[in-house]
């Protein structure tokens, strides 16, 4: 579905819009506020990596990527990886809820284009595609606060409860399966909590997590 604006108007440039989550319904209710907003074409979604390939090689003209922080084979890191990597042309806008802003601060390091908060995504999306095909980069007040407010080395909930874990001998298969997650995600979390604490080992992280070195 493609929004446009009045007639009479100069032909704008349209974009189309790809989202790409591991649940389909999560896509769906994407999709659904995409398509309301001006200038937009809403393409097909995609759940794994593969799929939003194949969506980004068939696309022609400019392309945004709504992006959530897992698909169903692979975490953020790799998918915005790819990204850069074969399509450095596509605009990204990563979308993740309020318990995982360490996505967000990674997702900016990663290049994103922008970042939304699912909790405000009925405020915030609109107004971040708006710039975006105006050819903006945005990051929404709120988030822009709390990169600023939050210290570097400070560590989420979730990060005290995989190290709470590793402290505590699990495995990462063992904490994906205690905290529902994937292990890539598990990994994901297990390199943001390395970099916080500035080390390159489980064993540097517990013993300066034991040590309350953090």
């Amino acid at each position: 579905m493609c929004s446009n604006h009045l007639m009479n108007t100069p032909d704008p440039i349209i974009s189309n819009v790809i989202v790409a989550d591991r649940q389909l319904i999560v896509c769906q209710g994407i999709g659904s506020l995409v398509g309301q907003i001006p200038d937009t074409c809403l393409g097909q979604f995609a759940t794994d990596l593969e799929g939003l390939r194949r969506l980004l090689t068939a696309q022609e003209g400019r392309v945004i990527v709504i992006l959530g922080v897992r698909l169903s084979d692979c975490d953020l890191a790799t998918a915005l990886e790819m990204l850069r990597r074969e399509f450095p042309a596509a605009l990204v806008v990563v979308v993740a809820d309020d318990t995982e802003f360490a996505f967000i601060r990674a997702a900016i390091k990663a290049g994103a284009n922008s970042v939304c908060m699912m909790g405000q995504i009925l405020i915030s999306l609109p107004k971040i595609l708006g710039k975006l095909v105006e050819g903006h980069t945005i990051v929404p007040t709120e988030i822009m606060r709390r990169l600023t407010t939050e210290t570097n080395d400070a560590l989420s909930r979730r990060e005290h409860e995989i190290l709470g874990l590793l402290v505590n001998g699990l495995t990462n298969f063992q904490i994906s399966a205690r905290l529902g997650l994937s292990e890539n995600t598990v990994k994901y979390y297990l390199k943001a909590i390395y970099q916080k604490l500035d080390v390159n080992s489980r064993g540097g992280a517990i013993a300066k997590y034991v040590a309350g070195n953090y």
